[in-house]
């Protein structure tokens, strides 16, 4: 079997790289090196009872289990019949040794100088209830056995182990001991740490026990690795002890450990970690900061600044961050300084149009951090269009958020998420996410509060406006969707609008859809805050249609509203298109009509009007009766043939000398002699020759012989 005696504390921290080897004088048996070695024969050991397990089923050897025993001299028995035997039972002189010694594995001894105690650790291969104790042996004859633990003692140890239940005794090899060499250094105690902003000062005790040689554990908190300082106690300093360790981290947190040993023997246990404090110092970097600008007004002469920025990380920050200085200066006017104190990682500040020089700073209790500067023209400037489609769900004992982008020009590269309760602005939280559109809200949501959410888009030097949203653990987003409504409906679309609500809904809902349902199809799509409208098209015509708006749960999905309508056979445009061309075609017609009939009119026969020729002047005149028997023409008479009508067309012509110029007057009074008409029928006869009752050509109807038609013309001094 191996016997190895423990040579390193029970802990060890770091790697070579990171720490000193300890290096050992030890008399072994089977050798370790170290502590190592003996954890890898326990698994070496643990794998080959499990193979052996694995191929011999029905023949299992027992489970195994650490045994640990410690004895101090006062209970040790000297045995009457064998002198150079120490027991801790009599019954136990009479053993037998190198009997069982192949169920005890990996046994180590120490002695524990201050608690005089002798100590010993092995595997034992039987899970059985068993009672165990030392035997202590040596060639020559124990004077004393409650003194055998002395510094110059060499002895040789038996393990006793006995079984309660059958009785039976197995007894280990013999394992050769010597106290100088398993000699323990007492657990040495940390009695104070003190720190400047990168050192610790530790000091520690050993007791009465002179320590040769000590190391110091430590390392950050946070990591998992630690650093070794080999430390040479002052003898004058005993028995306390100091060092400082430099080269530290401000603001941050250490965990310190001691080992210790003397002259000879084993390193002592770690001592009890301690935790330290270094001190804070001033940052070491600036706030990085974004911006956005947004007009107050309609003439755009007011501007209000958004300036966002992010927390300092903890190496940089070296202290607690205690608040935040922005001062902002116009480029014209350097007399405009204004200085303000927030503690929260935004500012916003109205200012009038013009180019300002912005500085964020941040302090702690050791100082202020390098000033980070930003440049803003509010005259032109750029901003990142806010985020769309905020929503925030119940997610076990907090909130999970999400949220779309659009696409712009611009890369959203990074989102601030701002959030408190109503009426409690000072508990507001912030977060940065980067390369997500989800997240969970950090820290407790308190269930009975209302919060504000916020979410910012960044990109570079430039921010967003917010997108915000309200939210509780109860019920989820605080939205509700109403007034549902048609907006327009054609043969082949639809388009419906609704309206957001702020207000608790009944039940926390995960998300709103939007469902259309007809004769033969289902379509479905979720809605968003920023969504308000919505065409669905590819219908069919005259056909009935459902738009509905349900919510869903993670017990299931309820119906909110929904509407009903039916498309119809004809649009109204297509009833425009329709009848158009018919009116088109009937304006068309009568514009033919009109036309056909005035070219007819132009290609066909004149009607005769007598009163607009000089033949029918003169027959109707009065002047030209010649009795007081008046006669009238038969119509019958005139009802001839169109072929003899056609060719009645008289033609009345003048005819003058070529010597003899025309005189109307002379012309007139040929045909109406002043002596022969009266002075009353002159006006007749002055209209009867205008323009407009003149004509040079007079189709006339040709008057047959016996038509009976006499005129007789009374001469103007006869009787009547």
């Amino acid at each position: 079997m191996l016997l190895a005696f423990l040579t390193v504390p029970k802990r060890v921290h770091g790697d070579h790289k990171q720490g000193q080897a300890f290096s050992f004088k030890v008399n072994f048996k089977i050798s370790m090196n170290s502590r190592h070695t003996f954890y890898l024969l326990s698994c070496v050991v643990s794998l080959c009872h499990y193979g052996i397990t694995l191929i011999w089923p029905g023949k299992q050897l027992k489970s195994d289990s650490y045994k640990e025993l410690a004895v101090s001299g006062h209970d040790l028995k000297l045995c009457e019949s064998r002198r150079n035997v120490c027991v801790m039972d009599i019954m136990d002189c009479s053993f037998e040794p190198l009997k069982g010694k192949e169920m005890f594995l990996d046994t180590s001894c120490h002695y524990l100088v201050h608690e005089r105690s002798f100590v010993c650790k092995w595997i034992y291969l039987d899970d059985a209830k068993i009672i165990n104790s030392f035997i202590f042996s040596q060639t020559s004859a124990f004077s004393h056995c409650p003194s055998i633990f002395n510094p110059l003692a060499d002895f040789n140890l038996i393990i006793k182990s006995k079984n309660i239940i059958d009785k039976k005794e197995m007894y280990s090899e013999v394992y050769a001991i010597s106290i100088a060499n398993i000699t323990q250094a007492p657990r040495p105690t940390i009695m104070s740490v003190n720190a400047t902003e990168t050192s610790i000062i530790i000091t520690w005790m050993t007791g009465q026990f002179h320590s040769s040689a000590c190391q110091i554990f430590y390392k950050l908190s946070t990591s998992k690795f630690w650093t070794v300082v080999s430390v040479i106690p002052f003898e004058e300093k005993f028995p306390e002890n100091l060092y400082t360790i430099n080269g530290l981290q401000p603001f941050s947190q250490y965990d310190l450990t001691i080992a210790c040993r003397g002259a000879y023997g084993l390193w002592s246990d770690w001592s009890a970690e301690y935790q330290a404090m270094t001190l804070e110092s001033a940052p070491t970097a600036p706030p990085y900061v974004s911006y956005c600008v947004e007009p107050l007004d309609d003439n755009f002469d007011t501007q209000k600044l958004v300036l966002l920025w992010k927390s300092l990380e903890r190496g940089v920050a070296q202290g607690v961050i205690l608040g935040y200085e922005v001062t902002y200066t116009s480029t014209k006017r350097a007399s405009l300084k204004r200085i303000i104190n927030t503690t929260d990682l935004k500012a916003v500040l109205e200012i009038a149009v013009g180019n300002y020089n912005i500085t964020v700073k941040a302090y702690n209790i050791a100082g202020h951090s390098p000033a980070q500067h930003v440049g803003i023209s509010t005259g032109f400037y750029q901003r990142l269009p806010a985020v769309k489609g905020l929503w925030a769900i119940a997610e076990a004992s907090s909130l999970r958020i999400r949220w779309e982008i659009e696409k712009t020009a611009m890369n959203v590269t990074e989102f601030a998420i701002e959030w408190f309760p109503f009426h409690d602005v000072a508990s507001k939280q912030w977060k940065r996410l980067n390369g997500s559109f989800s997240t969970v809200l950090p820290g407790s949501i308190r269930p009975l509060k209302t919060y504000n959410i916020s979410v910012y888009p960044l990109c570079d030097a430039l921010c967003g406006p917010p997108a915000s949203v309200q939210a509780s653990l109860k019920h989820g987003t605080l939205l509700d969707i109403v007034q549902l409504k048609l907006v327009n409906v054609t043969k082949t679309s639809v388009t419906v609008k609704w309206v957001w609500q702020e207000k608790a809904p009944s039940t926390s809902t995960l998300q709103y859809r939007l469902a259309l349902r007809g004769l033969h199809e289902i379509r479905s799509l979720v809605v968003f805050p920023h969504q308000w409208t919505h065409t669905f098209y590819r219908l069919q015509t005259n056909v009935k249609y459902s738009v509905y708006i349900y919510g869903e749960t993670t017990f299931g999905n309820y119906s909110k509203t929904n509407i009903e309508f039916t498309t119809p056979f004809l649009e109204n445009d297509g009833i425009i298109k329709a009848v158009v061309p018919i009116v088109f075609l009937i304006i068309g017609f009568g514009i033919f009509s009109i036309l056909s009939r005035a070219i007819y009119k132009d290609s066909s026969s004149n009607i005769i009007n007598p009163g607009h020729s000089f033949i029918g002047h003169w027959l109707l005149h009065s002047l030209h009766e010649r009795d007081h028997i008046i006669s009238v023409l038969k119509l019958e008479d005139f009802t001839l043939p169109n072929q003899v009508i056609e060719k009645s067309l008289i033609q009345i012509e003048y005819q003058m000398s070529d010597e003899e110029d025309f005189d109307e007057d002379k012309f007139l009074s040929k045909i109406y002699p002043p002596h022969d008409c009266p002075e009353e029928n002159s006006v007749n006869v002055e209209n009867s020759l205008t323009p407009h009752g003149l004509t040079e050509y007079v189709d006339l109807p040709l008057i047959p012989g016996h038509s009976e038609y006499v005129v007789n013309c009374p001469l103007l001094g006869s009787a009547s």
